[in-house]
């Protein structure tokens, strides 16, 4: 795995954890809005996307219209 892959990796992760431990968001919830702004950052700035398998089930299906916080959530 490249450097970029394993630092977008990295920041998918913590994001993961800072929203779960911090924000008292459920483990789920917390995994999809982490990669969600991982794969917008990836797309930013042209980094590699991460390469672990639960980034690329979710993300294989993202169109760019998915809401960052759960606040953009429409359900």
């Amino acid at each position: 795995m490249d450097d970029s892959a394993e630092n977008a990796t990295e920041f998918m992760l913590e994001r993961a954890a800072i929203m779960e431990i911090d924000g008292g968001m459920k483990r789920y919830d917390a995994d999809y809005y982490a990669i969600v702004q991982t794969w917008r950052y990836c797309m930013r700035t042209g980094i590699a996307e991460p390469t672990e398998y639960r980034y690329k089930l979710t993300t294989r299906r993202f169109t760019g219209d998915e809401p960052r916080e759960p606040s953009e959530r429409t359900e």
